[in-house]
């Protein structure tokens, strides 16, 4: 928390009150406006009194920024916090396009496994096409296999049970 240093002038946004910091362990404001005219010699005349509340104010300000305030307003201490605040979206946004970009691959792979597949079908004769694909996909298997079991039976490696030779 530090003064507001760039509101201390004489103007329109300037603030009401000046500060005495001749002691610099003790320091004093004064209303601007000031009358010295008091009840009591130990109490602060009317307009020095509003200081006070003027004051609270400043602290409240100083202590909770409001999200929209310059940073050439901010104390060092909130500046680290929005750096942390900031660098932990970056974060955050860069471990959420790793997994999109994982996702878009896996995507990419199945389409091209069925892809595989199409060809592989519509490209070569194979002999009791359906019985191949029925098991393979009984048994759980994915894409990819069903293609390598295809290939597979073009080669002659692989016949499913109950498919006899034909030459």
């Amino acid at each position: 928390m530090s003064f507001p240093w760039a509101r201390y002038h004489d103007g329109p946004n300037g603030l009401p009150f000046t500060v005495d910091i001749t002691i610099p362990r003790l320091p004093r404001a004064h209303s601007k406006f000031c009358t010295c005219i008091t009840i009591r010699e130990d109490y602060p005349c009317e307009e020095c009194g509003e200081v006070y509340a003027q004051i609270h104010r400043l602290i409240d300000i100083a202590r909770n920024p409001k999200a929209h305030t310059n940073y050439k307003f901010l104390g060092l201490g909130h500046i680290h916090d929005l750096v942390k605040k900031h660098a932990d979206q970056i974060n955050q946004l860069k471990l959420q396009a790793c997994n999109d970009s994982h996702k878009y691959i896996y995507a990419l792979t199945q389409l091209d496994d069925y892809n595989h597949l199409l060809m592989a079908i519509s490209h070569n004769d194979i002999p009791r096409i359906h019985q191949i694909v029925n098991v393979a996909l009984t048994h759980g298997a994915s894409v990819r296999e069903v293609v390598n079991k295809l290939e597979d039976a073009l080669e002659g490696v692989y016949r499913p049970r109950g498919m006899a030779l034909t030459t």
